[in-house]
């Protein structure tokens, strides 16, 4: 699903007039889906009419026409690009007919309900317009606003009943079309922001409705034919706890590779002593000491006992209290007008042995104890050497990135393990989505500065790794993992499970790759060592929003008559740091010279043809990798004697487009 935000029209005007287009338009008609809100209805219709007749205006026909017709807007006076003057909690009229879902979906929520607004237009179908309906069935009402709408070419004239989202079919395709926001949740606005008579009570009124708003967008996606998680629409997601921004849990290390008892007590001798600084929180049983670092770092041991929480139940809830909305919103007030820094975030580490582990009650989405078994199984001795846990972190590579205390004393190869990040990363500035199902982890690895084994290529072997970790297990070798440069995973999927939504943006003729995970390193330098976090991501359960390890196990075995049994999380975590264990080792003594081979049998690119933006759209053919400096080799289709050698760091590979750009 290609969705289309909100902002301004006119940009993307500018950047996506012509090839762009066509190609959106060819997608969706092939049987892709187009969500556009705000200014991304005004773009996907034949015709914007914003604010005619005053200094906003901005009014032209589009060529991208997903519904024929114009959208005219604002819906409402008073829209100001600079605030919130112009939003409202507008009250609409959900048709539930026309999304063609199960009647189970609305459970008993009201007709009208209230959605976020601000600068949407309205969509002059014909049969609004009390025309001969041109579109036939093409076109569908689904959303209508109340009657307190007023035209914008002249606001004395009041509208009633105009479509605020429309669904249009395209081909094989479908586009939906909103003037509205109901993507938008309650407790991501600022009530200070809502000054205005008609907004005051907008956050008030929103959250009262946001069971109805979470529905409604469920159905939206339902109607475009996409599988929608029935527990994000239930009711409970409305209550104030369950509103609150997720909280962070407890972060549990164990050994998990290493052997030998005076290792083991080293570290947590380390851990334990640099807790230097007594906390507040007062718990019986619990001896409170922080570790002053990024963050304050509380660390305790872990409970002993059979079956029991590791964790004081008081104690985690006072160290991760969480604040509501309203409440976060005075402290930042007060912040502010005391001129203050932000408040020091919390953390806590708990220090388990093999007897104190936490048991699956305590932490129900990965199972420790497992992965160290299976860890232990797997030979190796350094990656790996620690299994830290957390259900709920904000990253786990930002978490050991910027605790540089914390990183100083963990064990070479320790590894980071998260169920759910609030803020992952990926390169650039590029967010991490994060999804159950997702393996996510952080390894720290000190690696010598050592010519033959050049730290740039490490990014290279990890990801290789990750892929071979799996294949080379017997009989998983047809599992389809592939490549992308610099660090991305892809997966292959054969013809007759490719849809509209893979990356090639191919009708199903033929094999499609779809990302499955990635890398990112970041390191530092230090006494000539480097000190590196690799970040890794890789849907190993989760069949959505792409594909998983899983899936594709299950689908070779359709297709092969073979019974491959699906890799847990935790077998994934100890096969994949095993084989960079593996990897590693030869790398340290030859490079990455005996691993090209195995690499492009792997990568995408073997022959490919792409254009490279920045020279001026040359036309170029990928010939392979540098082993020593990182570099993507490809050489110009015009002049064959000129080469360029492009840096992983600096470029973006746009598959969909086969286009090489600079990164910004």
């Amino acid at each position: 699903m290609l969705v289309m935000p909100g902002g301004r029209d006119l940009p993307y005007v500018a950047s996506m007039n012509g090839e762009i287009n066509q190609r959106i338009k060819r997608w969706v008609e092939n049987g892709g889906r187009y969500l556009g809100f705000c200014a991304g209805g005004y773009y996907g219709s034949g015709r914007c009419e914003f604010e005619p007749g005053t200094m906003l205006e901005v009014v032209g026909d589009r060529e991208l026409a997903l519904f024929p017709g114009t959208c005219l807007g604002c819906a409402y006076p008073g829209y100001n690009y600079k605030s919130e003057d112009g939003a409202r909690a507008a009250e609409v009229a959900v048709d539930r007919s026309a999304f063609g879902v199960s009647g189970s979906t609305w459970k008993d929520d009201p007709d009208k309900v209230r959605i976020y607004y601000n600068g949407g237009g309205y969509f002059l179908t014909d049969g609004f317009l009390g025309k001969q309906p041109a579109e036939s069935n093409d076109v569908a009402v689904l959303v209508r606003y109340a009657s307190d709408v007023s035209d914008p070419r002249d606001r004395s004239k009041r509208i009633a009943n105009a479509p605020a989202i429309v669904s249009c079919k395209v081909g094989s395709g479908v586009a939906v079309l909103s003037g509205i926001h109901p993507e938008y949740a309650w407790d991501f606005l600022a009530p200070s922001s809502y000054t205005q008579p008609y907004n005051q009570q907008l956050v008030p009124l929103l959250r009262s409705h946001d069971a109805y708003r979470r529905r409604l967008l469920g159905a939206i996606f339902a109607h475009m034919r996409i599988d929608v998680d029935s527990d994000a629409l239930l009711d409970e997601a409305a209550s104030e706890h369950s509103m609150r921004i997720p909280v962070a849990t407890p972060t549990f290390i164990a050994p998990a590779r290493v052997l030998g008892v005076a290792s083991v007590a080293t570290t947590m001798y380390a851990l334990n002593s640099a807790a230097t600084t007594r906390g507040e929180v007062q718990v019986a049983g619990v001896s409170d000491m922080i570790l002053q670092d990024a963050e304050d770092i509380h660390i305790t041991n872990a409970c002993p006992g059979d079956e029991c929480r590791r964790v004081p139940r008081k104690y985690q809830q006072a160290v991760f209290a969480p604040l509501s909305p309203s409440a976060a919103a005075m402290r930042d007030s007060a912040l502010i007008a005391d001129g203050g820094n932000e408040d020091r975030s919390h953390s806590m580490l708990v220090l388990c042995t093999q007897d104190t582990l936490p048991a699956t009650k305590e932490t129900p989405r990965f199972d420790m104890r497992l992965a160290i078994k299976h860890m232990q199984e797997v030979k190796a001795h350094t990656s790996g050497s620690w299994l830290m846990y957390s259900d709920t972190t904000g990253s786990t590579q930002t978490f050991l990135e910027k605790n540089t205390k914390l990183q100083a004393l963990l064990p070479n190869g320790t590894v980071n393990v998260a169920t759910i990040q609030l803020s992952g990363r990926g390169r650039g500035r590029n967010a991490w989505v994060s999804p159950v199902g997702c393996l996510q982890f952080t390894m720290l690895l000190r690696h010598p500065n050592l010519k033959q084994a050049p730290v740039v290529m490490l990014q290279y072997l990890i990801a290789l790794a990750v892929v071979e970790s799996i294949k080379a297990q017997p009989g998983y070798e047809g599992i389809p993992l592939r490549l992308k440069w610099p660090n991305d995973l892809y997966a292959a999927l054969p013809p007759s499970d490719c849809n509209a939504d893979s990356s090639d943006g191919s009708d199903g003729s033929e094999a499609s790759f779809v990302k499955i995970g990635g890398v990112l390193v970041s390191s530092s330098f230090k006494a000539n060592e480097f000190t590196l976090l690799f970040g890794c991501g890789i849907n190993v359960t989760n069949p959505l929003p792409t594909t998983s390890i899983n899936k594709l196990i299950h689908q070779h075995n359709l297709r092969t008559g073979s019974k491959l049994a699906p890799i847990s999380m935790e077998k994934a975590l100890a096969l994949i740091t095993a084989k960079f264990e593996e990897f590693y080792r030869q790398f340290l003594l030859h490079g990455f010279e005996p691993f090209l081979k195995l690499y492009y049998g792997n990568w995408l690119h073997t022959g490919q043809t792409v254009t490279l933006v920045d020279q001026g759209r040359e036309r170029a053919k990928i010939t392979g990798l540098c082993p020593t400096a990182g570099l993507l080799q490809v050489r110009s289709i015009d002049n064959p004697g000129r080469v360029y050698n492009l840096q992983p760091d600096g470029n973006s590979f746009d598959m969909l487009q086969g286009l090489i750009s600079r990164k910004v």
